[in-house]
């Protein structure tokens, strides 16, 4: 009756840090999206002397973000993709930009046992379940009528 019952409870200590690690990936995505948000930005922020600092600035958000809220966060093991995108007003044809954050996280799994069940989740037998959280904000700026309407992704 014992190995069942330890089997349960660290089963639900494994699953409670996995959604503890989960909810903070979104709250710092959310945040991190706020933050790229907002930026002032036209068509001369992404000259290259300008958009690598905003880059840097969003990615720092979520950095600190991670590191207080997920649980043995570990730098290394997100990849983040930053994105400025223009969307169009069907109603007046005018162009403003929407900044997209995406962040895959690979949380370690703790609990030998259950992380044999847990691990191949994701697709992959590879110690780690990945998470993922994406989020997108318009950036409030006037409305905008662009000459070039390709995304730009941060470096």
């Amino acid at each position: 009756m014992a190995p069942i019952f330890f089997l349960l409870v660290f089963g639900v200590i494994q699953i409670g840090l996995v959604l503890a690690s989960q909810n903070g990936l979104v709250d710092g995505v959310r945040s991190s999206a706020r933050r790229a948000a907002t930026y002032r930005i036209n068509e001369a922020s992404f000259d290259a002397s300008v958009f690598p600092s905003i880059c840097a600035a969003v990615e720092n958000e979520l950095s600190l973000r991670l590191g207080k809220r997920v649980i043995g966060y570990a730098a290394a093991n997100v990849s983040t993709t930053i994105t400025y995108e223009w969307a169009e007003n069907p109603e007046t044809g005018e162009y403003s930009l929407v900044a997209r954050v995406d962040a895959r996280y690979d949380n370690p799994l703790y609990v030998p046992l259950i992380s044999a069940f847990l691990d191949g989740a994701d697709g992959a037998n590879d110690g780690v379940l990945t998470l993922t959280a994406s989020e997108q904000m318009r950036v409030e700026n006037p409305a905008l009528l662009p000459t070039d309407l390709s995304s730009h992704v941060c470096p």
